[in-house]
């Protein structure tokens, strides 16, 4: 409700008054403000904040008469009275100066000239000014026995005095002895009515501390031995004979009182730093505990304690919040039924944390102001180290402000809709720029922004808006500061009031009303000002469509009336229309198109609202006319016999709800005005509507709409009820959320009352409940109810670190209250009340109603957060508590959650989110986790099964968990999620020197937690998904038998264990068999080597273990010819590629099928087929086609004149003008350009540009070619490739201009057209070439001269054939690239003409080929066996990491040697053999 902002001012009060603050005590109408000091008195005016004049006391009046104490104001404001600590009162007389027949001012309010006025005033002035006051001492009166209290109680102050008397005085110091009261003779009962009453005991008891409640019609009253009460004055007079005392029952340490009149209630303050809260029966007149203020421990440890007993209690003017101090320092904001709003003793200090240890400021005295946005303090600092001493203090007057919630004052509909805070110059709404824009393009699509403001608050259905979803994460707060030309003549701002929409706001203050648009960011005033002032805002007002309703009061004609002003026009009366009420309104609200009002004299009056058009000469602006409405009286009810007093309604809303509740279907169709909710003094009454007139058949004449159905007696609905938020729309998707009433409780949080609707098939029986109300607990305080995203707003006090540069040590700094009170920010909450309602639906058995409203959520982005707190909740609640639960929660929440696919996330998510001890409790209901595991891998949730992995590392034994997490990791690597295999086999790693057979009592490791140093991360690369960093390149003098020889060695070292370990095991044998070691030696050296030895066997066995689980993977990779996966792989784990190609290049990396794996490369690798380039057109007849085969050297496809191609625009800068056939091919490859060359620098910049913007055009287009062409067999990249190579087009479209032919660039417009055409991705591109180089050095030969026709590289195809020659290859591996190669060339002459050019190209190459296998022979035909002989991950498993199996070497990989790179001719490709 309250929030305070920044930090606390400091009154400027002058040295000679100060002397010892006192108190301080403000009128009845929070304008002026009494500061009392020792010697003082001094009058001080609200805004601005200056003392207007002030009476010292001389030093014999001081000597005589004593300090002063405390005073009181008389209710008029002309007089004050000043206790004295000798027992005297002194009367001080208040009057205003008077120059010329008009009131004095000592300050005066001036427009300055830069900014003249643009409004007209006949007779006003611009500002009041601070008057100017005269005080006069009147007289003074001595009072027998010490001054206990006093208290202003209509024209007479009552004083209780230390002798136990009550005496009566007049204002003119006149002591009325006849009337004098003896505190002993009051009788105290319980009640009123049953309990019977007894006088005091103790002789000459008296109060010390009474505050007068005309509305209660008593006195609450504190005695010496700390108990209190409510003295009742029984026929309306002060006198003996008609007093009743009535206890606050449980009460014996009470130190103050404070009484709230509009909620009834009476707040004690205690000796034990608590306060309870009274409120009064009405029936009895007893006084009951409603609640009690006690900081949390877990926030506030032992804070009641150190601050000591209450000193002060202070209610806001409007009786929301409670301002409450301790004795000893510290000072706390509760709302009206006990939220904890602020509490300075969790405030982060700063650097003033160590002078707080040494100074407390102590609150003598507060008072709040106007409308209740400053809290004024008379505050004194103590030094600790004196406090048992006569301690010197340090006084200030402060003066602390405040924003408040508008539905204190102002509870209509629009203003529960927005969180919407105003201050006394400025106001906060929770709406950032992301709502504005969203609703300016919304409002602006097909409409004018008139209509779409109008549209906007209508009351038809609409669809659901983005805004709530915008306003759940926006912590952003909008200030909008009012304008001085308003504020400064009629501050302070009692109402503000915000549109549906969120874009209007308007703002009354002590006269008139002003507007604001957020969309023009203009102020609209009223142009005559006295039109201004001449209205008082009395009862509030809301928006309508673009209309503002107000209830004011027209000093002119002296009535009440209700205005409407519409928005677009001036803001004048001439465009108003005015409706008059027979009394003063208090409060009024919408409900659609209907408006509530609730007067002075306790009747509620429903008025219609119509919109009509006005008159077309007052149209003015957008070239519309300006829209009017008016009001129409439908029906009246009053509430008289049902509250005590007008001033005790804090809200009247108007709403479709009934305690019976039909089918969703009939509810979500029909929102008709039910009942009235009106509450009165935190207690909920319902009135509706009586139907048990009517016949039931309805139809819609308007007549018997006019005619309002009566409303039946109310019922109470709720008790201590803070706020309420009802939906006006209706949602049918969340019928549940949007048909329920939501109740802003205080300290007991929120509830709901929900209906239950029954389901379709359901017989719906009298007896059972048609609606429920659950109570719920929140962290926040509500201000707003988003119904369809279960979101409750809220607004938190926090506060903040500010260190002053003057600060560097604890000597140095400020001690003064102003440094000491923390820096208070307003803060943006949001709290998810979802959960809430399912677990109390589950609680009574409502299951069927919870699962349809959890299903009707699931579209919420944050629905399986709302899971994971149901279950957290009750799990928290259920497996600590001290005492056996006979029914538990927790199973139902399991199945509950088992419902939604979410189960296993939440049910994993929130295991990890609690300790392990309760894990035992959780997985009792929910399953073992090794069967959950089992179901996540069977979904493919492999993400949610490595977070069981630490369920079952902490519940199971090592073994297990390394079981379960290689399952995980194949599951991973099958489908290619590299990160988590990485943080697998981190963490197969990382529990390998585990014992097997115990489990761990803690986790051991995280996933994302390593337990070794690991290497860096890799670099990022030229694209995502393929890092090269993590492996380093491998450079000329890199040879393939070293990185053979680290792999042997790590087989090799893992044999000589095992041998070494069947060594000792035979030693250890035979030993016992022949020679007996002694009993008095125990072998201990011989021991601890062999469990060395066994541990390091079993760290090596787990490590080779996951090797095989890698190199399998790997294998089953190359074996299907996924390079580009397989470099994935590689990259992502670290993975030794080239040492493993080298053992594999015989096995998994031969390549049986040249023609499947080239189109594996063209797909994996999105890389096009080659192009043949068009470089002349011949002229042929009408009757016949020819088709003309023309080659380039780089991009080389057939394209046929027959066919016509979508692609135009991309193909045309494929066709090559360098004029060659295929019969100049057959010549000799001397005739093309050698591979690799490339356009001039100033073309390829353009090449570049234009590259990416033509590629994927190019791609669209071929895409549409292959769905033409209904081929759905291939993969798109390579149907796309291959299909483009023919295109049809008449003689008209390709003929080509002889210009073209005489070009100078012919050569550059070649390689662009080569580049755009056969070039894939760059990225793409970069992994070929690596690979490339990885194969080489891997002696892949077969996959290094797939890759080089892809690339179509002549020059990698020469590498790969002088590596051929240069070295022992196996002559099969050479057999296989030629006969590959053959089938190449046979594929390419019927299915890819592309190709056919540059296999022409490197036929030199493939007779080398050629001339290798007929040197060393024939190659065998009998096909390579793969390893298959190599352990599975189940063998494995069965041998517990300790088996006896290794993957076989190939012979042939251990003969081979370093690879000797030479320098290759650079003829042609050609390679000269000796």
């Amino acid at each position: 409700m309250y929030f305070p902002v920044g930090w606390p001012k400091a009154l400027a009060v002058p040295p000679e008054d100060i002397g010892g603050l006192h108190s301080v005590l403000c009128n009845r109408d929070r304008v002026l403000f009494a500061v009392v000091t020792e010697r003082s008195l001094a009058i001080w005016y609200c805004r601005p904040c200056v003392q207007i004049v002030c009476h010292c006391r001389s030093e014999e009046s001081v000597r005589t008469q004593g300090t002063n104490q405390r005073a009181a104001w008389r209710p008029d404001s002309t007089s004050v009275a000043v206790t004295t600590s000798q027992g005297h009162i002194l009367f001080y007389h208040l009057e205003r100066e008077v120059v010329a027949g008009h009131g004095a001012n000592c300050y005066n309010q001036t427009r300055g000239g830069r900014f003249p006025s643009m409004r007209s005033s006949s007779s006003m002035e611009y500002g009041e000014g601070v008057p100017s006051i005269r005080m006069t001492f009147v007289t003074s009166v001595q009072i027998i026995g010490k001054i206990e209290c006093l208290v202003c109680v209509r024209d007479e102050l009552l004083v209780a005095t230390g002798n136990g008397m009550l005496q009566r005085l007049r204002w003119d110091g006149v002591v009325n002895g006849k009337t004098g009261i003896n505190i002993a003779s009051i009788p105290f009962s319980v009640d009123l009515q049953h309990s019977r009453a007894s006088t005091l005991d103790t002789p000459g008891i008296t109060f010390t501390h009474i505050e007068y409640s005309g509305l209660m019609g008593g006195f609450a009253v504190v005695l010496p031995d700390g108990r209190a009460g409510l003295v009742n004055t029984l026929a309306g007079k002060v006198e003996n004979n008609s007093l009743q005392g009535v206890w606050a029952q449980g009460l014996e340490n009470v130190t103050c009182v404070a009484v709230n009149n509009r909620y009834r209630l009476i707040a004690f303050g205690c000796t034990d730093g608590l306060g309870v809260v009274y409120t009064v029966d009405d029936m009895t007149g007893a006084l009951q505990v409603s609640h009690r203020l006690e900081l949390s421990t877990k926030d506030y440890p032992d804070a009641c304690m150190a601050c000591g007993p209450v000193s002060r209690l202070r209610w806001s003017p409007d009786g929301c919040v409670l301002a409450m101090a301790w004795d000893r320092g510290g000072m706390a904001i509760w709302s009206v039924y006990g939220a904890l709003l602020m509490c300075t003793l969790g405030a982060d200090q700063g650097l003033y944390q160590e002078s707080l240890r040494l100074h407390l400021f102590r609150i003598k005295s507060m008072c709040w102001s106007m409308e209740g946005y400053q809290l004024w303090m008379a505050c004194e600092t103590l030094d600790r180290s004196e406090v048992m001493e006569l301690p010197t203090a340090t006084s200030e007057l402060l003066q602390l402000q405040f924003v408040k919630s508008t539905l204190t004052v102002n509870p209509c509909a629009t203003n529960h809709e927005h969180l919407f805070l105003q201050g006394e110059d400025k106001l906060f709404i929770n709406t950032g720029d992301l709502v504005m824009k969203q609703q300016w393009k919304d409002a602006n699509m097909n409409r004018p922004l008139r209509e779409s403001i109008a549209g906007s608050n209508t009351s038809s259905p609409q669809k659901p808006s983005r805004q709530s979803n915008i306003l759940v994460g926006n912590k952003q707060w909008l200030v909008i500061q009012i304008p001085i030309t308003y504020l400064g003549s009629n501050w302070p701002i009692r109402y503000a009031a915000i549109d549906r929409t969120g874009f209007c706001i308007a703002v009354a203050g002590r006269c008139g009303l002003a507007h604001y648009a957020m969309f023009t960011r203009k102020w609209k005033l009223f142009g005559n000002e006295t039109q201004e002032k001449d209205m008082v805002v009395t009862g509030g007002l809301t928006w309508w469509r673009d209309f503002i309703i107000c209830a004011c009061y027209n000093l002119n004609e002296n009535r009440d009336e209700l205005r409407m002003y519409p928005r677009a026009s001036n803001l004048d009366n001439a465009f108003a229309y005015s409706c008059k009420v027979p009394s003063q309104i208090l409060l009024l609200n919408l409900f659609r198109d209907m408006l509530v009002v609730f007067c002075a004299d306790c009747h509620i009056a429903l008025y219609s609202i119509e919109r009509r058009d006005a008159n077309p000469s007052l149209s003015i602006g957008f070239g519309v006319m300006d829209p009017s409405a008016s009001l129409t009286l439908l029906q009246e009810i009053s509430l008289a016999s049902y509250i005590p007093h007008a001033v005790t309604v804090i809200s009247v809303t108007l709403t479709s709800l009934r305690t019976e509740t039909a089918s969703s279907k009939q509810t979500s169709s029909r929102r008709e005005a039910e009942s009235l909710i009106v509450n009165v003094a935190g207690r909920l009454l319902m009135l509706q509507r009586d139907r048990s007139m009517t016949s039931g058949k309805e139809n819609g004449d308007i007549r018997k709409r006019e005619k309002m159905l009566p409303f039946c007696a109310p019922v109470v609905l709720a008790s201590c009820v803070e706020n309420m938020w009802s939906s006006s729309r209706s949602s049918p998707d969340k019928v549940h959320l949007s048909e329920a009433l939501w109740l802003g409780c205080g300290a007991a949080g929120m509830k709901v009352w929900l209906p239950l609707f029954p389901r379709n098939d359901e017989k719906r029986h009298s007896f059972l409940s048609k609606r429920i109300m659950l109570p719920f607990q929140l962290n926040i305080y509500p201000l707003a109810v988003l119904f369809e995203d279960a979101v409750v707003l809220g607004a938190a006090n926090d506060t903040m670190k500010y260190d002053f540069q003057d600060c560097s040590s604890p000597s140095a700094l400020d001690s003064t209250p102003t440094r000491l009170f923390p820096f208070n920010v307003v803060d943006r909450t949001t709290q998810v009340y979802l959960h809430h309602i399912v677990r109390e639906l589950l609680r009574r058995n409502l299951g069927s109603h919870a699962l349809q409203i959890a299903k009707s959520c699931r579209s919420l982005p944050y629905f399986s957060h709302v899971l994971e707190l149901l279950l957290h909740q009750v799990l928290e609640e259920e497996a600590t508590a001290s005492e056996p639960i006979p029914d538990p929660l927790l199973p139902r929440i399991v199945d509950f959650i088992r419902e939604f696919p979410e189960f296993l996330q939440t049910i994993v998510h929130c295991a990890r989110k609690t300790e392990i001890a309760l894990w035992s409790y959780l997985f009792a209901s929910a399953g073992n986790p090794k069967d959950l595991f089992e179901q996540c891998l069977q979904s493919g949730s492999l993400e949610t099964a490595s977070s069981y992995l630490i369920i079952l590392q902490n519940l199971e034994p090592a073994a297990i968990s390394r079981q379960h997490a290689t399952l995980l990791l194949d599951a991973s690597l099958d489908k290619g999620k590299w990160e988590l295999a990485k943080d697998l086999v981190r963490f197969l790693r990382a529990i390998g020197n585990e014992d097997p057979e115990s489990p761990p009592r803690t986790p051991v490791n995280p996933i994302n937690a390593p337990m070794y140093p690991l290497p860096p991360p890799p670099q990022d690369g030229p694209f995502p998904g393929f890092a090269f960093g993590s492996q380093a390149r491998p450079v000329r003098s890199y040879s393939m038998g070293e990185n053979l020889a680290g792999v042997r060695e790590r087989g090799s070292t893992i044999e000589r264990e095992r041998e070494r370990h069947h060594s000792v095991q035979a030693t250890s044998t035979t030993n016992k068999k022949t020679t007996a070691a002694p009993k008095d030696i125990p072998p201990r050296a011989d021991c601890g080597v062999f469990m060395g030895t066994l541990k390091h066997l079993e760290e090596t066995a787990e490590h080779f273990f996951i090797d095989v689980i890698l190199q399998r993977h790997a294998r089953k990779l190359l074996s299907a010819g996924r390079l580009r996966e397989l470099g994935s792989f590689a990259a992502h784990l670290n993975f030794e590629l080239i040492g493993w190609l080298q053992k594999e290049r015989c096995r998994a990396a031969r390549v049986d099928d040249f023609v499947t794996s080239l189109h594996t490369l063209h797909r994996d690798f999105q890389w096009p087929m080659p192009v043949i380039a068009l470089s002349q057109v011949l002229s042929r007849s009408n009757s016949e086609k020819n088709i003309l085969h023309l080659v380039s050297d780089n991009n080389m496809k057939i394209v046929s004149v027959g066919e016509r191609s979508r692609s135009s625009s991309y193909e045309a800068l494929e066709v090559g003008v360098n004029g060659m056939t295929l019969s100049d091919i057959s010549e000799g490859p001397n005739r093309l350009r050698p591979n690799g060359m490339y356009a001039s620098p100033s073309l390829r910049s353009s090449m570049d540009l234009l590259c990416d913007e033509l590629r994927q055009e190019a791609l669209d287009s071929r895409q549409f070619n292959s769905n033409q062409k209904g081929d759905n067999g291939s993969t798109a990249a390579t149907e796309t490739s291959e299909m483009s190579a023919s295109i049809v087009a008449d003689d008209s479209e390709l003929t080509l201009d002889d210009s073209m032919w005489n070009l100078a660039n012919l050569d550059e417009l070649e390689a662009l057209s080569q580049e755009l055409a056969c070039r894939g991705p760059p990225h793409c591109e970069t992994q070929l070439r690596y690979l490339l180089h990885v194969m080489m050095e891997a002696g892949c030969l077969e996959w290094a001269m797939l890759i080089s026709l892809v690339l179509r590289d002549s020059m990698g195809v020469t590498r790969v054939v002088n590596t051929a020659s240069l070295t022992d290859m196996p002559i099969d591996v050479v057999g296989r690239m030629r006969e590959g190669l053959s089938y190449l060339e046979l594929w390419a002459d019927t299915e890819c003409p592309g190709y056919k050019p540059f296999l022409l190209v490197i036929r030199g190459q493939a007779e080398v080929l050629t001339g290798i296998v007929d040197i060393q022979g024939s190659p065998q035909v009998t096909p390579i066996p793969t390893p298959e002989s190599s352990l599975t991950s189940a063998d494995f498993h069965a041998l517990g990491f300790h088996g006896n199996s290794s993957d076989k070497e190939d012979p042939e990989s251990e003969e081979q040697k370093s690879v000797v790179e030479t320098d290759l001719p650079q003829d042609g490709g050609q390679c000269a053999l000796s």
